[in-house]
């Protein structure tokens, strides 16, 4: 499933695996100029490809490595034979995705992207009246960059921002870090943040602020609890409530457990970092 969105002059596709008409976890990719800001899902690829026939590209920025931010960088790159620009630590996984090691639910609602050719990106990227300034944005993944139009005052935040509220984190995500870059991009001038998950967002400074101020009520909540000698799963339970059906289907990939554990330990729930 596609459906394009047209927020002249940034156009959003927005797209996802719908099986027996279910959206599943659907993702945004942005055209800005001829700057094709993330690729989505390649099991959106025909669509997408058939949205874009009649459109300048001349390259393509990665927010991340992630599948359904590069799923269709390759078909792209053979059509119109364009660059792909993407934070240096990205290179390797867009050239080999199987680096990535998917678990089964990322392969059946996402599917393993092809290899494709990345330049590492600059520091800014100019298209046709707009400016973009490439911020490094790590917490969701390392390689996370966000891009800032100052004249127009739009962020485009990949994976990072994804709405103000926050109960979920991947095992392989930073809570501390996420925070801290959030606060840190808040200082920008903002008036819409363009969301790989919620598309378009008004207002965005403020949400940005709103975001964070919540994240920092959870981390203080969970860390007095925590020094009551409260157990994590206790914890969680009380502040984020039970697992639900995400923390099942992912395999606890991507849960609330996380969430507090990350908080605990000041790193990655699965000890790297």
């Amino acid at each position: 499933m596609l459906k394009v969105i047209d927020r002249n002059p940034v156009t959003l596709f927005y797209m996802g695996r719908s099986p027996m008409g279910i959206l599943l976890y659907p993702v945004h990719c942005f055209l800005l100029g001829d700057i094709l800001i993330d690729t989505g899902t390649s099991r959106a690829g025909k669509n997408l490809m058939a949205a874009l026939e009649n459109r300048r590209i001349a390259a393509i920025v990665n927010t991340h490595h992630h599948e359904d931010h590069v799923g269709n960088n390759r078909a792209l790159q053979e059509r119109y034979g364009i660059p792909v620009f993407a934070h240096p630590l990205a290179l390797p996984l867009l050239a080999d995705p199987r680096l990535n090691r998917l678990r089964p639910y990322q392969r059946v609602v996402w599917a393993w992207p092809e290899p494709s050719r990345g330049t590492p990106v600059g520091d800014r990227i100019d298209t046709e009246g707009f400016s973009l300034e490439v911020i490094a944005s790590p917490g969701h993944c390392d390689d996370h960059i966000c891009l800032y139009e100052r004249r127009r005052r739009w962020l485009f935040t990949g994976d990072l921002f994804c709405g103000t509220s926050f109960s979920y984190l991947r095992s392989d995500e930073n809570y501390s870090v996420i925070l801290e870059t959030l606060k840190r991009l808040s200082a920008l001038d903002i008036d819409t943040i363009f969301c790989s998950l919620k598309g378009a967002v008004a207002n965005g400074g403020e949400a940005l602020r709103r975001k964070i101020r919540r994240m920092e009520e959870l981390r203080d909540r969970v860390m007095d609890l925590h020094a009551r000698g409260t157990g994590a799963p206790a914890i969680r339970k009380r502040l984020l409530g039970g697992e639900g059906m995400m923390g099942l289907v992912t395999g606890g990939h991507y849960s609330k457990q996380n969430t507090v554990d990350s908080i605990i330990s000041g790193k990655r729930p699965d000890g790297i970092g």
